[in-house]
């Protein structure tokens, strides 16, 4: 007797759903926060699942935060809080009820640059059904863990600082001040509504 092949989901194979978690959000009837990190940039969106398919809200693209003036990586922990800040600006007026957190096939893990997009969320007003114990410290969100290895590596290995920050210093940023244009571009943000001028 042939051994019985069972045919998987499409998308499953593909690495793109989780069908488990997807059923539960469409029977909650809740909006929800898809974050996908790339190589290079973050995109957030929020969607509402309708029975002609999903809905997107909002979404933003870390690209945006350059319009800001944001000359750091589109893709670590301070761009990904400020993009997260950015979507619930731009939501806050669109959604009145909690937000559940679709990570799809990967998992949800405490710290990370998905919990920074989730605490720009939640300081935009929006309420997102998250575990406040996961989500990362003020001083990480703010990008000081970075500025205070390029100040650690500058002191110890300069060559090595030239050649990993070499793009901040070509256009003559310093990467010890991230925290300091965080704060900038974080009120520019609040200011704006989400918006770039």
């Amino acid at each position: 007797m042939a051994k019985q092949y069972i045919q998987i989901f499409r998308r499953r194979r593909e690495g793109k759903t989780n069908y488990h978690v997807r059923k539960k959000i469409l029977l909650s009837k809740l909006p929800f926060l898809v974050i996908r990190i790339a190589n290079k940039n973050a995109m957030l969106q929020l969607v509402k699942a309708e029975i002609e398919g999903d809905k997107v809200i909002s979404s933003v693209h870390t690209k945006q935060l350059q319009k800001f003036g944001w000359p750091f990586s589109r893709k670590n922990t301070p761009a990904c809080y400020l993009a997260g800040l950015m979507l619930g600006l731009r939501a806050k007026d669109k959604i009145n009820s909690d937000i559940i957190v679709y990570m799809g096939i990967s998992p949800y893990i405490s710290g990370t640059r998905a919990t920074a997009v989730i605490k720009g969320l939640l300081d935009s007003g929006l309420n997102v059904r998250v575990n406040p114990e996961t989500l990362p410290d003020e001083e990480r969100i703010r990008g000081e863990h970075i500025a205070e290895y390029a100040k650690k590596l500058k002191a110890t290995d300069p060559s090595l600082y030239n050649k990993r920050f070499s793009n901040y210093i070509r256009e003559g940023f310093n990467v010890e001040d991230m925290p300091k244009i965080f704060e900038e571009i974080k009120q520019k943000i609040i200011a704006n509504g989400g918006w770039p001028k």
